[in-house]
């Protein structure tokens, strides 16, 4: 294998089409010394065949040649069960794993010694995340437009049309949260013409974001203005940062059952366990995005820009590539990569994060920290 190598691995997951580099990329990790593997056809759900990365300069590879060619992986997604057969000592794989509301992954990466990246967790000094702000901004615009479609009285919704319209009453959306992907429906709901209320607990942070959002109104979240607005919305987008086990409930199910019939909540946060809104009890999938309870829509889709690859991986591949380049030079000479180090999740079957050891005790008590 060349002294410096990367291979690009095709997502086969659940219909997943994302490619974590394209070829415009490319040119960037051959300008830094290294050899680019690509699996075929990686980037033709992104509408990048192979062709246009044999352009840039990359060599076309088999599935087996991308995994055991180069020990610095990259993928868009988690590996799934049909590939763990590919983790291995000394592998190096970066993905967004989400690790923590998988154990069966978990303990795969732990058993196989697979050093993993998880781009989610990079963190830069100032304790920015950046690598999860493109994906956040889109949940939160394909959010609000799940919503506006399931809302179609024929998809049992509620007939209320999310967009103004001369002498009817504006609807209403209700965004809990106000970071990225609070931010970004927030933002496409007021310009569909909705009256829109954001809620969130920190009156600073609340004030600067209300400063940048003409015509949303911010409100801090107590249980006497969450109950009021829930009540009154068409639409509940819930976009916290963090939604898992220990999580406090929200929006529980009395307050559900006196939601508007065919309102809809849309849980952006996609967490582990009841969390904040606990009348989810399962998550939905693209080509079924929806049920009923207690007559509210719920949609709780993981990986929602899954569904447009095109834009997602031209949001994210120019924004990682720096960042992945650093850390594979990190891993080659030692090189300081800070902001990726703060991504490592697992290291020769010991855990290396905070938050999977915390969920892992959570799932199976003490084990997991003596897998190996």
């Amino acid at each position: 294998m060349a002294e410096k190598s990367v291979s690009i691995i095709k997502e086969t997951r659940a219909g997943e089409k994302r490619v974590i580099v394209l070829p415009e990329q490319v040119a960037e990790f051959s300008g830094a010394g290294f050899e680019v593997l690509v699996e075929t056809g990686a980037g033709v759900g992104t509408k990048a065949p192979d062709d246009d990365y044999v352009r840039a300069g990359a060599r076309i590879v088999s599935t087996e040649e991308a995994w055991r060619g180069s020990d610095f992986v990259l993928k868009y997604k988690a590996p799934g069960p049909h590939e763990f057969t590919y983790l291995r000592p000394g592998l190096r794989l970066g993905a967004f794993f989400h690790a923590e509301g998988n154990p069966e992954l978990t303990r795969a990466l732990l058993n196989s010694g697979t050093q993993a990246y998880a781009y989610e967790f990079f963190k830069t000094p100032d304790g920015a995340y950046p690598l999860a702000v493109p994906d956040s901004e889109i949940s939160g615009k394909l959010a609000v437009l799940y919503a506006a479609y399931h809302l179609q009285s024929h998809l049992n919704g509620s007939g209320v049309l999310l967009a103004d319209v001369p002498y009817v009453t504006s609807p209403k959306v209700v965004v809990i949260g106000y970071g990225n992907a609070g931010a970004a429906a927030a933002r496409t709901a007021r310009a569909l013409g909705a009256d829109v209320t954001v809620l969130g607990t920190d009156r600073h942070r609340l004030r600067r974001f209300a400063a940048s959002a003409p015509g949303v109104s911010c409100r801090i979240n107590t249980p006497e203005v969450l109950e009021r607005e829930v009540q009154e919305a068409d639409v509940v987008v819930g976009a916290i940062l963090i939604s898992t086990y220990d999580t406090p409930p929200m929006i529980g199910e009395d307050l559900v059952r006196r939601m508007k019939p065919g309102s809809m909540i849309v849980d952006v946060t996609v967490g582990y366990g009841s969390g904040y809104l606990p009348t989810f009890d399962r998550q939905t999938v693209h080509t079924e995005p929806v049920y009923e309870r207690f007559g509210v829509l719920h949609c709780k889709i993981d990986a929602m820009p899954g569904s447009v690859p095109h834009t997602a991986s031209r949001a994210v591949s120019p924004l990682i590539t720096p960042y992945l380049i650093e850390l594979g030079n990190s891993l080659q000479d030692g090189r300081p990569a800070p902001t990726a180090a703060n991504g490592m999740i697992t290291d020769g079957g010991r855990m290396a994060h905070h938050e999977i050891e915390r969920h892992m005790d959570r799932a199976f008590g003490a084990e997991p920290a003596t897998v190996h």
